[in-house]
């Protein structure tokens, strides 16, 4: 049969061409138990390489490649955690999740020097909106640290959360649960003497998600991305043409 004669017929009337949900599917096609990360391109080997425009959110994809989501996006913020990260030696990446740990504490302060590769802030578990994914987000650097704390108010909040709050001494008397409130991440630009950079900005969403992936992968998501930690530290090598990043 040519491929003439293939383009003409009619496939619209095929029986199911699969056996069980797509969700079943997106699991089984993971690669293995990484969590992919969406950021804000603006000086980077995507930006230089005409990958990515600057001023756009982006998800790292395998190899150099990456995945253009605009100037804007909206996310589901489920979790946060601290992070300190030293990509300094990029063939052992090592991240704290333990803001008390010495090595936290040494890479927060050798973040505070240039071209350091050492970043600390807080980092998200986000669900995108156009993708469907579970993301993480990573407010690590000093322009971006200050909005990382607008993203606090739409977390999911549990009774639980309420009561910490109150034995702490904070005044919890309006506060009550709620799950996941969307958000949209826009970017705006900064400038110093030193030059121009995009930052990101966090905006209430104004529309609704209508599709999210189902309850019991999220507390799944939320359980992996809170208990990553092994002693507080761990050592990345990152396989060539990945697109995820150890938990």
């Amino acid at each position: 049969m040519s491929q003439n004669a293939l383009v003409n017929l009619d496939l619209t009337q095929l029986p199911s061409t699969q056996i069980g949900s797509d969700e079943a599917y997106t699991e089984l096609s993971k690669g293995g138990d990484f969590l992919s990360y969406v950021k804000l391109c603006t000086n980077d080997k995507y930006t230089k390489t005409g990958k990515i425009l600057p001023g756009h959110w982006g998800i790292p994809d395998a190899g150099d490649e990456i995945i253009d989501l605009g100037d804007s996006i909206d996310v589901l913020p489920l979790a946060r955690r601290p992070k300190a990260l030293d990509s300094s030696d990029k063939s052992a990446i090592v991240i704290s999740y333990d803001e008390q740990s010495p090595a936290f504490k040494r890479i927060a302060a050798k973040s505070m020097e240039p071209n350091s590769g050492c970043q600390h802030g807080i980092s998200f578990l986000v669900v995108e909106r156009s993708t469907g994914q579970f993301l993480e987000i990573y407010f690590g650097t000093k322009s971006s640290r200050p909005e990382a704390k607008k993203i606090f108010p739409y977390l999911p909040l549990s009774q639980a959360d309420i009561e910490r709050k109150a034995a702490a001494g904070a005044d919890v008397q309006d506060l009550v649960p709620h799950g996941p409130i969307p958000v949209t991440l826009k970017v705006r630009l900064a400038e110093n003497k030193k030059g121009m950079w995009h930052c990101p900005m966090v905006v209430k969403c104004s529309a609704p998600f209508a599709k999210i992936p189902p309850t019991t992968a999220i507390v799944r998501e939320i359980n992996r991305f809170l208990s990553a930690k092994s002693g507080g530290v761990e050592k990345v090598e990152e396989p060539v043409g990945h697109k995820g990043r150890a938990r």
